[in-house]
């Protein structure tokens, strides 16, 4: 579920060292493979590093994605404005997802999810929204690179198991919330069993 239009008033999201590192190997393959001069190379280099936004180094790297990078499958984009929108069940997860909310939550369930990547990235933008991660156990959690705003951002999981997939989250909160857990237990009780405590 896409809802338009996009939060105005939400700052270009920041850029992280690993976002630079990303756009840095894409140029880097594109010198390689003799896409790019040596003095564009040189320059765009230069630009990446020097780049504060995500923005702006998607605008530096545009060109040179689907080369580099395979399609826009490899890429999700999710924006709520004032409503929900959930991903559960066995859904593609992609290398990258991008969520807006803006007075809107999202819940994002990799529990039976489907993922062929060793790293999930999720950038999120939320102003006066709710932003909810559900991953399995064993799966290594990194929420370092988010920054709020009068928000909350809290991770529940419990520790990593190696050879399971890393979240990564980035981005920036205003006056919300982001979580990161485990499925909640379900309690089962035999069938035609009471509980004796109230």
């Amino acid at each position: 579920m896409t809802i338009e239009p996009t939060p105005e008033y939400l700052p270009a999201l920041r850029a992280g060292d690993a976002d630079r590192e990303r756009a840095a190997t894409i140029v880097q393959a594109a010198f390689a493979e003799g896409r790019l001069e040596l003095a564009e190379f040189d320059e765009r280099i230069a630009a990446v590093y020097a780049g504060r936004t995500v923005p702006e180094l998607e605008t530096l790297t545009a060109d040179l994605v689907p080369a580099a990078h395979g399609s826009r499958t490899d890429r999700l984009v999710l924006r709520s404005t004032g409503s929900s929108v959930k991903r559960e069940g066995q859904w593609r997860v992609p290398p990258q997802i991008v969520v807006e909310t803006e007075h809107g939550a999202v819940r994002l369930d990799f529990t039976e999810a489907v993922v062929r990547s060793p790293e999930v990235w999720v950038e999120v933008k939320s102003a006066h929204g709710s932003i909810v991660l559900i991953v399995p156990p064993g799966w290594s959690v990194d929420i370092d690179e988010v920054t709020s705003e009068w928000g909350k951002v809290t991770n529940t999981a419990g520790p990593p198991v190696s050879g399971l997939p890393l979240l990564r989250v980035s981005g920036v909160v205003q006056h919300a919330r982001v979580t990161v857990r485990h499925p909640k237990r379900r309690w089962w009780w035999p069938f035609g069993a009471r509980a004796n405590n109230r």
